[in-house]
C-alpha cells in the first residue's frame, strides 16, 4: 500500500546500509577487458594472489587489495566488511565452483560474529562470467 516514492525511498535507505565484497581467484577477465596485462594476469596466478574488492558507489567493481593466498583475502574481506559498518548482520555469500572458500569465508564471519544469519549460494548468471571460478562474492547488511 506505499506510493512508488515511498518505496523509492525505503529501498535507498536500506542500501545505504549494506555492501557488497569480493574475491577474485584469477585475473582472466581483467586481461580480456584492458585492465591489466595478460602478463600480470598470468604471474598473479602463479603466485596465488587474491584480488579483493568492493562494488563502488555507482555500480563499478573497485580493486582495493592484493593478497597473497585465498586464507588472507577471506580475512581482508572481514576487515573492510567492518570498516563498512558490518556488525554481525545478515550475510549472503556466493561462489563461483568455490564452496569451499565459501565455507571458510562463514567461518572466518563467524568466529567473530558467532550469532549471523548466513546463507551460501553458488553464482548464476553474470557473476560466474565475471568472477570466474574460484572467486566469492560477499553481501551484508551493516
Amino acid at each position: 500500500g506505499l506510493s512508488f516514492e515511498q518505496i523509492s525511498t525505503g529501498i535507498e535507505e536500506y542500501k545505504q546500509k549494506t555492501g557488497l565484497l569480493f574475491m577474485l581467484e584469477s585475473l582472466n577477465n581483467f586481461a580480456a577487458n584492458g585492465r591489466v596485462s595478460p602478463a600480470v594476469a598470468k604471474i598473479a596466478g602463479v603466485l596465488g594472489i587474491r584480488i579483493v574488492g568492493k562494488a563502488s558507489d555507482v555500480g563499478t567493481l573497485q580493486q582495493m587489495h592484493k593478497c597473497r593466498g585465498e586464507k588472507k583475502a577471506l580475512a581482508t574481506i572481514l576487515e573492510e566488511m567492518e570498516k563498512h559498518g558490518f556488525t554481525g548482520g545478515k550475510v549472503r555469500i556466493a561462489h563461483g565452483l568455490n564452496e569451499n572458500g565459501a565455507k571458510e569465508m562463514l567461518n572466518v564471519i563467524r568466529t567473530a560474529y558467532p550469532n549471523i544469519e548466513a546463507t551460501i549460494v553458488p553464482f548464476t548468471g553474470l557473476c560466474s562470467f565475471y568472477a570466474e571460478r574460484g572467486s566469492v562474492m560477499v553481501g551484508f547488511e551493516g
